[in-house]
């Protein structure tokens, strides 16, 4: 009974489960499971002894709990409260990534712009001559010439690849 759920659910209920419902949702019947609410309240109107003994304890109880008053803090207890509250996961995480303070957004602008450099340097085909030229080495121009492979990629000629 307790894996159906729909209309078949609402066309089923056992006394056991009535009492259940009663005992954790009080005797209002608005209160109880809207898939179970209708053969509930079809079984409470049979009125058997246990069912009317429930509802009466779970009504007593309803009504002590309504007329119950909400106790209030006063400011100086909501106060003291605040004070010794432990911070949140968010205040923790936060205090996590704050002690390094804002040395990431020059770091992080550095990093951007090494990046930028290298791939633009690795995207300009004149890049092997400009190295040779710099290191003293003699830069291959022709393609049948290159020293590797690599240098006549960058130079352009994949048919010596």
């Amino acid at each position: 009974m307790m894996g159906k759920k729909g209309p078949e659910m609402s066309s089923e209920i056992t006394e056991d489960r009535l009492l259940a419902l009663i005992a954790a949702y009080g005797a209002d019947p608005l209160q109880w499971p809207a898939s179970e609410r209708i053969a509930a309240q079809q079984l409470a109107a049979t009125g058997t002894p246990a069912i009317r003994q429930a509802l009466a304890e779970a009504h007593a109880l309803d009504q002590i709990l309504a007329t119950a008053a909400i106790p209030s803090l006063s400011e100086s207890a909501i106060t003291a409260l605040k004070a010794d509250a432990k911070p949140g996961i968010v205040i923790r995480m936060r205090a996590l990534f704050d002690w390094w303070g804002p040395i990431w957004q020059p770091t992080s602008a550095l990093a951007a712009a090494l990046l930028l450099g290298v791939m633009l340097g690795l995207a300009n085909p004149d890049t092997s001559a400009a190295l040779a030229d710099m290191t003293g080495q003699a830069a291959a121009t022709d393609t049948t010439e290159a020293a590797s492979p690599f240098d006549a990629f960058l130079l352009g000629s994949e048919d010596s690849l």
